[in-house]
């Protein structure tokens, strides 16, 4: 198949492809069809979740591990179910981001990653409760030179994802 996308050009695709998030994403409760795209075939640790169903929605998403080897996510038994999975570590994690002008203000959302069971391609947006990840961890916070450098969690509750 092929999807026109306002931000990447055409794509093409096949449904064994898709990701499906049964819930959607926050914000976005209607959009369950998703491909994970790698921009840069020489890193791959920036890619673009593109929305199949409504072509103009995409977000940066990348695997929180690159920026904090210890993020460890604690899901819920029901997610688990949920996800066709008996353990955490049978998922794939990745965070939203938002990208500023100035890369140090760029944020991630720690709090809430969507976990993709590799498997099945089944996908959903967890909040991880009682956690001290934050909702827009700073990427300045992850540069060996900062000094919130351990603090990774904020007491912002905002939950905006902007597109791309």
């Amino acid at each position: 198949m092929n999807l026109i996308t306002t931000d990447y050009g055409d794509i093409q695709y096949s449904n064994e492809d898709l990701i499906l998030f049964t819930d959607g994403i926050f914000g976005f409760p209607d959009l369950t069809q998703y491909l994970l795209i790698c921009l840069d075939e020489q890193d791959s640790s920036l890619l673009v979740l593109q929305s199949v169903q409504k072509p103009e929605i995409s977000f940066a998403v990348l695997n929180p591990l690159l920026l904090y080897p210890d993020y460890s996510p604690a899901l819920t038994p029901e997610e688990l179910v949920s996800l066709e999975v008996s353990d955490v570590g049978d998922l794939s994690y990745y965070v939203i981001c938002v990208i500023k002008q100035d890369f140090k203000e760029s944020t991630v959302n720690l709090k809430a990653p969507l976990a993709i069971n590799p498997q099945t391609l089944r996908g959903m947006q967890v909040i991880l409760e009682g956690s001290q990840y934050g909702f827009r961890q700073k990427m300045d916070d992850f540069l060996p030179d900062s000094d919130n450098s351990e603090n990774r969690s904020d007491a912002d509750a905002d939950t905006e994802t902007e597109k791309r």
